[in-house]
């Protein structure tokens, strides 16, 4: 019997050698050229500051809103504060994985639209110093023939429950505890509202023909607790 060998073929030189791949670059990628700036300065400290600004230009915008008084002007610089804050954060969660110029542009976009609708209602939510001004109501011009002095009680109560006025132009004085309001319940003196908080309209002037009317604190569960009166005029 013949023994037969099967000999391995060797290489006849070092370009038939297989090319070795370093193990440093197998399954890897190369970074992003922006996640170190992300994740060491965009996350954790300017997003942080942005998004406390941004909240603080919103409370500030909303409370503009509310002492702007007129409701067709607060409807819409409410509808687009919300539009804004939706589209914006539509848009990033869409994005998870948004470059830091991009994000940083969203941020800054929706804290400049917030910013102009919140100063839209900047000036009529200013008043004069005279009620009703601030709201849209038009006070009349000329003396007045009296003047009503009203005073906001601790107790959640006028100092009277019943005043007297002549027919005619007369001035309201209101005073006393803060955090109180006072209006009128009839429809022709819609706007017309004086506060004694600071800075608030403490005095206006109403013109009133003969009859009764109701004042009344405007702050929620005031009314109820019964902080109104009558004014009686006389002919």
């Amino acid at each position: 019997m013949t023994d037969t060998t099967t000999l391995e073929e060797t290489p006849d030189s070092e370009s038939d050698l297989p090319e070795l791949v370093p193990s440093e670059s197998l399954g890897s990628e190369a970074p992003a050229e922006d996640t170190p700036l992300k994740t060491r300065v965009l996350l954790p400290f300017l997003v942080p500051l942005l998004s406390i600004a941004i909240v603080a230009v919103l409370v500030l915008n909303i409370s503009r809103l509310f002492l702007a008084g007129d409701e067709d002007a607060a409807l819409v610089m409410g509808i687009i504060i919300t539009l804004a804050i939706l589209g914006g954060a539509s848009l990033i969660a869409a994005a998870p994985r948004l470059k830091t110029s991009s994000l940083a542009l969203v941020l800054c976009g929706l804290f400049i639209l917030v910013s102009l609708a919140g100063l839209i209602s900047l000036g009529p939510s200013f008043d004069d110093g005279e009620g009703g001004a601030a709201a849209g109501y038009v006070q009349p011009t000329g003396p007045a023939k009296g003047t009503v002095s009203v005073q906001a009680e601790p107790s959640i109560k006028f100092n009277a429950t019943e005043f007297t006025a002549p027919a005619g132009i007369v001035q309201i004085n209101y005073g006393g505890a803060t955090g109180h309001t006072l209006a009128i319940q009839d429809p022709k003196f819609n706007g017309f509202l004086l506060t004694t908080d600071a800075g608030g309209p403490k005095t206006g002037k109403v013109e009133l023909t003969p009859g009764k009317y109701t004042i009344y604190c405007t702050v929620p569960g005031h009314e109820a607790q019964g902080m109104k009166a009558t004014i009686t005029v006389s002919g």
